[in-house]
């Protein structure tokens, strides 16, 4: 996962509202918590700012689109993650299907999902329908659910403890934190082996992922 330099990590999202093209309706429409953050996520992302000022982070780019998955709720999301200069090759395809907790207006669940078969699916978010995937095609990653919590504007979330298992760089675990607003995102995610050592990962901080597509219309 992508990371940013300590100069980045220090400014909020909100403070990205000036960036030249990020122009957009900063309060969510009227929804419970996994409305609002499936609406969120949907678009294109990209960290290429924070690449160019802080040496040693890479240009990544996210999309995100709508998916069905059949019975899977109305919140489905498919997501690639990719190197800028090699978007037609994405690194990472999840499935990611938010779901209302309590209480629903503030809180919702991230659940993650890889694909069994990645590559048939790579290029979706720009075809014209949706992608459509079986219950089957997915492989659900046990323990790697993430809780996000409405904190103003600002929704934040992380994985628990060390329940989220990787082989990564011969990690064991891994911990992912992320903070989510109408502008784009900061994702941190390291791994650790089992004497709590870190094995990959960046020190500093966060990856930023700022906003590129305008925000949904609902």
């Amino acid at each position: 996962m992508v990371r940013m330099a300590s100069l980045l990590a220090a400014l909020a999202l909100g403070c990205a509202t000036s960036t030249p093209g990020s122009e957009m309706p900063i309060a969510p429409p009227p929804a419970g918590a996994a409305d609002v953050l499936y609406w969120l996520l949907l678009g294109r992302f990209d960290s290429a700012d924070q690449a160019r000022s802080s040496p040693g982070y890479v240009a990544v780019q996210v999309v995100s689109c709508r998916a069905q998955v059949s019975g899977m709720g109305p919140r489905a999301l498919y997501v690639e993650e990719a190197r800028m200069e090699t978007p037609g090759a994405p690194y990472r395809q999840r499935v990611y299907v938010l779901e209302p907790l309590e209480p629903s207006a503030s809180v919702a669940m991230a659940q993650v999902f890889d694909l069994e078969n990645p590559g048939a699916a790579a290029g979706a978010c720009g075809r014209a329908e949706p992608p459509r995937f079986t219950r089957d095609a997915l492989v659900e990653r046990v323990g790697c659910a993430m809780r996000l919590r409405a904190e103003g504007s600002v929704w934040r979330g992380s994985t628990s403890g060390r329940g989220c298992p990787t082989t990564l760089g011969g990690a064991t675990y891994a911990e992912s934190e992320v903070m989510l607003d109408a502008v784009g995102f900061r994702s941190w995610e390291r791994g650790f082996d089992a004497t709590g050592a870190q094995k990959y990962g960046a020190d500093a901080g966060p990856y930023v992922f700022l906003r590129r597509t305008p925000l949904p219309a609902r």
